[in-house]
């Protein structure tokens, strides 16, 4: 019973008693005594009437009270533990769940399982009666369309993929932020710093791209050498640079792979500059001496790859070496068909 309920018991039991009095007074306005542990006590008879009423009352009263106390305390857990649950659906749906500890058995049901659960809302026009609730979808539908927003004070964790989906949006509206993802790679993980890198490599002077050549794989490799490529780029990647970058990555690339490396680098470098790139490069990985033939050829310098050719074992450079027997017949066939 909640409070009002004991005001309104109380408001009218004491109408009640109090009508009960006034009528017997009116009706018998003498006195009556009774001994109380041999103590004569005189009073109006209307008060020894409505006495046993003022004692059940206040016995109810307490009575009452009591239970209504306790329910108060039910009511109370219940409502902590509602709120509970719906901070868990809020964590959920952000995709950062976390423990709670419910006090009641039927919210502890629901609220375990909330716990240990990613919520993927599939309808997003929908009224969530919850404010938080509403706050979360709200959250969750303006970042998955590519918007940025400032969600700092929930303190998601960095590999949270709602947390990087954001940071990848801010990257988008502010490419210098790739720098700040950069220097924190071993928080928010290998996927995210790749496309940091991605966006960081495309306004970066080379001395700071070269900050994180580590983190360089194949795709962000020849990403680069297409923004080197870009006239209205101005990224000076000279060979040393390159190969800097591909022996910190420890990018591990087979003889097909520096092949299209080598065809990349044919509008970068000079003649000789690609000659000295795969000459170092072949010192450094023997998967690379393909595309030094390949540079040669390319180049018409048809008695060094010749050279190059008859030095190598008999099941090497197959397809170079039938490409130079069919050019030696008079046959010129494209290099291209040949790789």
């Amino acid at each position: 019973m909640h409070n009002m309920h004991l005001k309104k018991y109380a408001f009218f039991s004491f109408l009640i008693i109090l009508s009960v009095g006034l009528f017997v007074y009116s009706q018998i306005g003498s006195k009556y005594t009774l001994e109380f542990f041999g103590i004569p006590v005189t009073l109006s008879v209307a008060f020894w009437v409505v006495l046993p009423m003022i004692l059940l009352f206040i016995g109810s009263y307490l009575h009452m009270a009591y239970y209504s106390f306790i329910n108060y305390l039910k009511i109370k857990k219940y409502k902590k533990d509602y709120d509970k649950v719906i901070n868990s659906f809020f964590s959920s749906i952000l995709r950062e769940p976390r423990q709670n500890n419910y006090k009641t058995q039927e919210l502890r049901n629901i609220g375990s399982v909330i716990d240990r659960s990613y919520i993927v809302i599939k309808e997003f026009n929908f009224d969530y009666k919850e404010d938080l609730i509403r706050k979360a979808v709200q959250y969750v539908k303006d970042i998955q369309r590519g918007e940025f927003v400032d969600i700092k004070e929930i303190n998601l964790s960095p590999t949270n993929p709602i947390f990087q989906k954001n940071l990848e949006n801010r990257m988008k509206e502010e490419p210098t932020y790739s720098g700040v993802i950069l220097r924190k790679c071993d928080e928010f993980g290998r996927e995210l710093c790749k496309k940091a890198l991605n966006i960081f490599i495309t306004y970066a002077e080379i001395s700071k791209i070269k900050d994180y050549a580590k983190h360089f794989d194949k795709e962000s490799l020849f990403n680069l050498l297409k923004i080197a490529k870009d006239k209205n780029k101005d990224l000076n990647l000279n060979i040393s640079d390159l190969i800097y970058i591909l022996q910190e990555s420890k990018i591990s690339m087979e003889s097909k792979e520096y092949i299209e490396l080598a065809k990349e680098v044919k509008e970068l470098y000079l003649p000789d500059e690609r000659l000295r790139l795969f000459e170092q490069l072949k010192e450094i990985d023997e998967k690379a001496e393909e595309a030094f033939v390949y540079t040669l050829f390319d180049l018409e310098m048809i008695d060094k790859a010749k050279d190059e050719l008859e030095n190598s074992e008999e099941f090497e450079f197959l397809r170079f070496k039938a490409f130079l027997e069919l050019k030696e017949c008079g046959k010129n066939y494209p290099l291209e068909l040949f790789v």
